[in-house]
């Protein structure tokens, strides 16, 4: 189906047209003549059916149906010279992606691996974007986002990476050697992140314990508090063991129970339908995939 879209030439002349405030300004930029501009100016309002500028005796005003337009183009035109731009250096090899990951997991898991895509693919740049910009694949230029749950998200591909590995842990002060059976731990106080809060239901359910007292305790919204509130001694907590590999070897944090159950939610590599094929994209899941292998290699169960 072909695109409702004006000439990009006609966008051009009105972009630079608007922020010079003059005709014949911007066609000494573009290096055309004024009348050039003009009527590309004309073309574009009779396109889209809507007066873009006042033409008053000393310039051009726009209308507040141009301002808005006008700002909605720019960052159009913007992504347009990017890509153009990224193309012409890279010559179709690599490039950026630009990703956005769970604080905590990018900084325990995957930040520590990535020097070794790097090294890999040194043609291509991952750029994180904000956190709070989240999971909208809408955004033009978030390619991949590390999400945490279920593994099932309407119009998006999702690999699972690591994280349903879970350890419940606490200090080695309070526990210098582990509990005998599972029903010992709901008589301490259990601790939950915000986002898997149904976490210690089902971990004594597959245990087969009394699960009535699961969801009793303080919450934290992040794993990283979640591990420092453990290791002061505020109760226990069922944490992805690669998010505190580092706290286990160091004696930091000391597992409560000698006992391996998966959880349903992890950590997931998400992108829109739409980019899958993208040749950056691909190279970053199958490192990605074969780094998540090595680190929590996978059973029968999946």
């Amino acid at each position: 189906m072909r695109r409702l879209c004006p000439s990009l030439t006609d966008l051009q002349a009105f972009e630079m047209a608007a922020r010079h405030g003059s005709f014949t300004r911007a066609a000494q930029e573009l290096s055309v003549t004024q009348g050039a501009v003009s009527k590309q100016v004309k073309q574009l309002e009779q396109f889209v059916g809507v007066e873009l500028f006042l033409r008053l005796r000393h310039g051009l005003v726009l209308t507040e149906a141009g301002q808005a337009y006008l700002a909605k183009i720019q960052v159009g035109l913007g992504q347009i010279e990017a890509a153009t731009l990224e193309l012409i250096s890279h010559q179709g090899q690599g490039g950026t992606l630009y990703l956005t990951s769970m604080p905590t997991f990018g900084a325990r898991w995957l930040i520590p691996r990535l020097a070794g895509f790097m090294r890999l693919r040194p043609d291509i740049h991952v750029e994180f974007l904000p956190h709070r910009q989240g999971y909208d694949f809408s955004t033009p230029e978030l390619d991949a986002a590390v999400r945490f749950g279920e593994g099932v998200w309407p119009g998006s591909g999702a690999d699972y990476i690591v994280g349903r590995d879970v350890v419940p842990v606490g200090s080695p002060r309070l526990f210098p050697r582990p509990c005998a059976t599972p029903e010992e731990l709901l008589k301490q106080p259990l601790m939950h992140h915000t986002s898997a809060l149904d976490g210690w239901t089902d971990w004594f359910e597959q245990a087969g314990c009394d699960t009535r007292r699961a969801r009793e305790g303080a919450r934290f919204d992040q794993y990283n508090l979640l591990s420092q509130a453990a290791a002061a001694g505020f109760g226990i907590a069922l944490i992805p063991r690669c998010l505190i590999e580092d706290e286990l070897r160091d004696g930091k944090l000391a597992p409560v129970i000698e006992l391996r159950i998966r959880a349903r939610q992890g950590y997931y590599l998400c992108y829109p339908e739409t980019k899958s094929k993208l040749p950056i994209l691909q190279a970053f899941r199958q490192w990605l995939m074969e780094a998540s292998q090595v680190a929590e290699p996978r059973t029968d169960d999946g």
